[in-house]
């Protein structure tokens, strides 16, 4: 605008020098034409060069303006996608807040779920393990009670043994001791009728020899008859004594009668077992 001002100043009105000549020189009226025309000539010179400058004034205005709405719009622009970048970080952020939230929540679920059970297995557990601990117990004190049982039977057997050894040895003792008896009174019997045939003695001495032989074979018989008796079954008084007493030790029953007696025959001791002694 002051360009154009400064145009307009140095170009407004005509120049006067030309009338003022044509009034001094009354006759120069080609030189004032001519010069007319000139001036002419250089008014529209300077007023198109004026029109060519205010075109390009205006064009630099335009232009100064438009790139003015470019900076206004790209500072805008710029300003709007800040805000936008703010306000999607703004809700990244928020959503990222949430999952964590939602995700947490999920986890305690599963952990309240994952540890309520595991606790009921526990316990479970636990009452298995008590179960098989008092059933171990069970199994240990009943082990124990076998054992000391199983002890005692072997004492009772060794006890046994022992009874029916010694039976056994007395046994054979009383046997030696029948079969000497026997054969001693067998060789007296032999030597008396030796004497009697060698020293050919009288009736008198033979009948003394023969009432002595008499009186060792009553005693004799005496004798097997108390056998059979301390032999024979103090319960049926029919068969033969072949059942030990325990603890007392007496062989004084029958097999089938030691079955029903609760105690011994003899001595009345409670029976705690028996033992069939082989006697042949």
């Amino acid at each position: 605008m002051a360009i154009q001002a400064q145009l307009y100043s140095d170009n407004i009105g005509f120049p006067i020098c030309g009338s003022l000549d044509l009034i001094d020189n009354g006759c120069g009226l080609v030189g004032a034409a001519a010069g007319f025309n000139q001036q002419i000539s250089s008014q529209l010179q300077q007023l198109q060069q004026f029109q060519h400058l205010q075109n390009q004034h205006q064009r630099d205005q335009t232009f100064s303006f438009g790139s003015t709405n470019n900076n206004r719009e790209s500072i805008m622009f710029e300003k709007q996608r800040y805000e936008i970048d703010q306000f999607i970080k703004s809700q990244n952020e928020r959503l990222r807040l949430l999952l964590q939230e939602q995700r947490k929540q999920q986890y305690e679920v599963l952990v309240k779920k994952i540890e309520s059970k595991a606790s009921f297995l526990l316990r479970q557990k636990d009452e298995e393990i008590v179960k098989a601990r008092n059933k171990t117990m069970e199994l240990q004190n009943m082990l124990k009670k076998l054992e000391m049982e199983n002890q005692a039977w072997q004492r009772v057997a060794q006890e046994n043994e022992a009874v029916v050894v010694s039976l056994n040895n007395r046994l054979e003792q009383v046997r030696e001791e029948q079969a000497s008896c026997r054969f001693n009174n067998g060789v007296d019997d032999a030597e008396s009728c030796c004497e009697c045939e060698d020293n050919n003695e009288g009736i008198m001495e033979t009948k003394g020899n023969g009432s002595f032989a008499a009186v060792d074979s009553s005693n004799q018989r005496q004798e097997e008859q108390e056998e059979k008796t301390t032999m024979v079954c103090k319960c049926c008084y029919c068969r033969n004594s072949s059942v030990l007493f325990l603890p007392c030790r007496h062989l004084c029953s029958c097999k089938d009668c030691a079955t029903f007696l609760d105690s011994c025959p003899v001595c009345r001791t409670p029976k705690k077992a028996c033992i069939e002694a082989l006697i042949s």
